[in-house]
């Protein structure tokens, strides 16, 4: 039987990605992107459900909300300049599994799969997900002229440090990445494009760790122990169900979870 179930208290965690250095001497590196990752009391996720202890939440990203922040809140409109990754092809989806069973659990996300009427969707790689944010016309878009905070933000998450990005990146971001008015002095257009390219190298570097790092893996979750992370599926599929297939290690039996996207 699946029931959806809540928990006491949220659980937090911090994540420090790595810093990038710009390809340009001229260039200072990415600043340092912090932002909490929180598991909150599962009735405060519209996506939830839960069969005999093993408990699963899904979070779709959607534009103006962080998908680690609180759920219950009111999403927010999206910041101008944002990038939105469903018109670049991908859903990035968190997932939190928690056993509260006394058996070991195996998780695989091979084995997740959107569903799109009869059709069955496999997850893409961290890799093929980048590929096609960052060659999608939305990326090119998003950072023409654009700061660096609103990209960002939008792409990693919204509880970051986005002041920190705001002039840390050698004028870029108070210009444009793409070396606007007040980025590039006059009578230095080449150095201004250069150093605008070597910004978008790094954001690429910077996506590409974020989605890697933060993508769930294959394991085994003991009595107790929580797993957390990103899935990737297709954005312009219409998937209306998320099916997540667990497997009982002491019973030897699998454990199907089904959730309906809102």
């Amino acid at each position: 039987m699946i029931r959806i179930v809540a928990r006491n208290a949220p659980i937090l965690f911090l994540w420090i990605p790595l810093l990038f250095v710009i390809g340009c001497a001229t260039s200072r590196p990415l600043p340092k992107i912090i932002y909490p990752k929180a598991v909150y009391p599962m009735d405060h996720y519209l996506m939830s459900v839960e069969s005999g202890g093993l408990k699963v939440a899904a979070v779709p990203f959607a534009p103006g909300r962080d998908v680690y922040t609180d759920p219950a809140k009111a999403a927010g409109e999206p910041t101008q300049g944002s990038l939105n990754v469903l018109e670049a092809g991908v859903l990035p989806i968190r997932l939190i599994i928690i056993n509260e069973t006394d058996d070991e659990i195996a998780f695989d996300p091979d084995q997740i799969v959107g569903v799109s009427d009869s059709v069955l969707y496999r997850i893409y790689s961290p890799q093929e997900a980048v590929d096609l944010v960052i060659e999608s016309h939305a990326f090119k878009e998003a950072i023409k002229g654009s700061r660096v905070g609103p990209v960002v933000k939008s792409v990693l998450g919204g509880e970051i440090l986005v002041e920190a990005v705001k002039g840390g990146v050698g004028g870029v971001a108070s210009g444009g990445i793409t070396g606007g008015a007040s980025g590039v002095a006059k009578g230095a257009t080449g150095t201004g494009m250069e150093r605008a390219e070597g910004y978008e190298k790094a954001l690429i570097r910077l996506i590409t760790t974020e989605y890697t790092e933060q993508a769930i893996g294959r394991q085994t979750l003991y009595p107790g122990y929580i797993a957390e992370g990103l899935v990737f599926l297709p954005g312009r599929a219409g998937i209306t169900e998320l099916r997540v297939q667990a497997y009982d290690l002491n019973t030897k039996k699998g454990i199907p979870l089904r959730m309906a996207l809102p």
